[in-house]
């Protein structure tokens, strides 16, 4: 028998699920469409697309024991207890409006990815918002619904304020025993409940919380050393440095690293997939160029390989291109044995406490 973790990843329009083994090895794969994505409930779901994805990674592999689950997903995405669900991609450029009186506290948090969308959810949804007891990031509700334990997934402390705190939602008006409490990434969540086991077929396992896609993506690419570089590239895409420095400046993402002490980069392309090749690549180039010039600028060592992830990774043509076009900037492609990375970071947290 073959011992792997079942790896869960929960995109916008679908499931992906794999069997990886201790050593890396990737000895199943599938990804199961949800069937009406643009579903305000799309997020009930989830747990049916992956009944679907352990049957067919079963019939894929048979002689296998399963260790653990591991999940991770689309982080800003928001869910009620019902599946209500905001995606993540519904007005992703809100922003908290602060006045001039805000206190120091509440400035922390005016950059949060998630404090914004929970502003939204509770403006969309008034009367929902008011009923449900509990609000859970994207890959947390199906981790609550496999072992009835609520939790948010930090990646790492010093993200709480890309997050909330207790004192800045009720400052919002928002109960902080709304938004379950924060455990760290690749706590072990819980084992499957019973009816789980049965429902899924698989045994009293333990359920880990990877998080974010983007920190299942950077730990399966390894952008989590310093002087490491990565593409996330689907239907948006994202380049990613990691250094030991903080550096704020125009036109970048700064945010903490996965590990300590490390801090990671970031050039968005919003809608790069909906781009002809041409004014793709050319966006990629300019979000390198402005890395490595910032980097540069700080006196920092800039990576000459980049490793690639994500959907985009898939279509050869388009990959042979990008691959010719970025060595004559110095920067030399590479993709690892999982196009989706986020799938070997699930798995490399999970063995990790294993």
């Amino acid at each position: 028998m073959t011992e792997c973790v079942l790896t869960v990843d929960i995109g916008t329009t679908s499931l992906k699920a794999s069997f990886i083994t201790r050593s890396g090895e990737v000895t199943a794969y599938c990804s199961i469409p949800f069937s009406a994505p643009e579903n305000r409930f799309v997020a009930e779901g989830w747990i049916w697309a992956l009944k679907g994805a352990v049957d067919k990674l079963k019939n894929q592999k048979t002689d296998v024991q399963i260790k653990a689950v591991s999940v991770s997903g689309n982080g800003p995405t928001l869910v009620s207890e019902n599946g209500l669900t905001l995606r993540w991609n519904e007005a992703p450029e809100c922003q908290i409006n602060l006045s001039d009186e805000a206190d120091e506290e509440t400035k922390r948090f005016m950059h949060s990815i998630f404090l914004p969308r929970i502003l939204l959810f509770k403006d969309i949804f008034p009367d929902e918002f008011g009923e449900t007891n509990k609000l859970f990031s994207g890959p947390e509700y199906l981790i609550w619904q496999l072992t009835g334990n609520a939790v948010t997934i930090l990646p790492e402390k010093r993200f709480e304020t890309a997050y909330w705190n207790a004192d800045v939602l009720e400052g919002f008006g928002i109960s902080s025993h709304m938004l379950p409490d924060f455990v760290l990434c690749g706590t072990n969540c819980g084992n499957l409940t019973d009816n789980n086991c049965d429902f899924l077929g698989l045994d009293k396992i333990p359920v880990f919380g990877t998080g974010p896609d983007f920190i299942a993506g950077l730990i399966g690419c390894g952008t989590i050393k310093k002087n490491t570089l990565c593409d996330r590239c689907g239907s948006s895409e994202g380049i990613n440095f990691c250094t030991d420095k903080e550096i704020h400046a125009e036109g970048i993402r700064t945010l903490p690293g996965v590990k300590s002490g490390l801090w990671n980069l970031s050039v968005l392309i919003s809608e790069s997939a909906s781009l002809d090749y041409e004014p793709r690549l050319e966006k990629v180039i300019q979000a390198i160029e402005l890395l490595r010039k910032t980097a540069s600028d700080n006196h920092l060592e800039f990576p000459s390989v980049m490793t690639v992830t994500g959907g985009q990774a898939k279509d050869e043509e388009y990959f042979k291109l990008k691959k010719s076009r970025l060595e004559k900037i110095g920067i030399k492609i590479e993709v690892m044995n999982c196009l989706d990375a986020e799938l070997l970071g699930d798995a490399i947290v999970a063995w990790e406490k294993l």
